[in-house]
């Protein structure tokens, strides 16, 4: 039965959300293809290219924050139809604007019209009862949906060039709004008639350790996309083939849903903390094994567990923030700072490279896992021991 507050934590509406969930980040996600249409098929320069990838995570961001002031304030479904419907207009126009400042523009608005409609997703996912569960399933569906745009733009690009992937992400938006009428139209904290504004609301106190988890998860992203954002090179400087590196990253998709379901799964059996350790002892074994020399079987195990282990400890993460935000924002605030900690994590480690050696960015990562997990590790046997009481 629905919730009196509008929220139905059936999985068959969990679901019906998570469908919605891979829009808003589909453009940073297909980044890598985008970034190839720009230099293929607008003749843009690599550098071109990248400021339009930055401008676009930049949108996402800002509209990630700027949507924790109103995303309890407003009707979820009326504010989707209308995100939706412009972000797939900005999509259908991007391919009429010519020159790099305007497609630079555009992309930074379509990143923020996404990032307002991944809030409303991120808020409502948080709402659930089983918050742990609820993004697992957002994740394996996103991984799903990914997958597919993965496979299938590049051989529309081949015949159309970019324009073809700015089509298919305004269709997907497009798509999406068949979901609406069952969407909820508000939360825990909303624009029900019950509800109190949470603008002008003071008597819930934000727990200091709410701030332990932005930062770690903020910190989290840094190390994980740190180090990602150069396997390919590390693969590279150990020898493996470009053949043999592209299929196991490709395979790496496949164990990030495989982690998303098992977070899912098990979500309430074994609580918070355990998941969160193997999450931490797993990707630290990945950053030691995949250091100078290693084999290509190394390689595949690597790349798989460490996707995998990531969306896992993803969940988690979230499913931690979302037990401390009484107010119903700070889960959005978590998702802005997760983006932004992934759009500075390779710049960052670019700067660790000494001249070929990657080992520094291993290290750097290493050590920054430790910090990060190691704060939701003693959040969660906090909230682990409150709920055994």
């Amino acid at each position: 039965m629905p919730h009196r507050d509008g929220i139905d934590h059936s999985l068959g509406q969990t679901t019906l959300i998570s469908a919605i969930y891979p829009v808003g980040p589909a453009a940073i996600i297909l980044m890598p293809l985008i970034v190839g249409g720009l230099v293929d098929s607008y003749g843009f320069s690599e550098q071109q290219a990248g400021a339009v990838a930055t401008a676009e995570g930049i949108g996402l961001v800002l509209g990630l924050l700027t949507a924790a002031l109103w995303v309890r304030n407003v009707s979820w479904r009326s504010a989707l139809l209308a995100g939706l419907a412009i972000y797939a207009g900005l999509n259908f126009s991007s391919p009429m604007v010519e020159g790099h400042t305007g497609i630079l523009i555009l992309r930074f608005l379509s990143g923020f019209v996404g990032g307002g409609v991944f809030a409303i997703v991120v808020a409502a996912l948080g709402d659930n009862r089983e918050p742990d569960r609820a993004f697992g399933i957002a994740q394996a569906v996103q991984g799903l949906v990914m997958g597919a745009l993965f496979a299938w733009a590049p051989s529309l690009m081949s015949n159309t060039g970019i324009n073809s992937l700015f089509y298919l992400m305004a269709l997907l938006a497009l798509t999406t709004l068949i979901f609406l009428p069952r969407f909820p139209r508000y939360g825990v904290v909303g624009a029900s008639p019950e509800s109190t504004d949470i603008a002008g609301d003071s008597s819930a106190s934000v727990p200091p350790a709410l701030y332990f988890g932005l930062f770690g998860g903020f910190a989290y992203y840094l190390a994980v996309f740190g180090f990602w954002g150069f396997i390919e090179r590390m693969g590279t400087q150990a020898g493996l083939e470009e053949t043999t590196i592209g299929y196991a990253l490709g395979i790496s998709q496949l164990a990030a849903i495989f982690g998303a379901l098992l977070a899912a799964a098990a979500a309430q059996r074994f609580g918070r903390f355990v998941p969160i350790l193997i999450a931490l002892v797993g990707q630290l074994w990945v950053l030691w094994v995949l250091v100078g020399q290693f084999s290509a079987w190394s390689f595949y195990a690597g790349a798989c567990a460490y996707q995998g282990l990531y969306v896992m400890a993803t969940s988690y993460q979230l499913g931690v923030i979302a037990h401390l935000d009484s107010k119903g924002k700070f889960i959005v605030v978590m998702t802005a700072l997760q983006g932004l900690g992934a759009a500075l994590g390779p710049s960052i480690a670019a700067g660790l490279i000494n001249e070929g050696d990657y080992s520094g960015i291993n290290t750097a990562a290493a050590a920054t896992l430790i910090i990060s997990l190691g704060l939701f590790l003693y959040l969660a046997h906090s909230a682990d021991g409150r709920r055994a009481k």
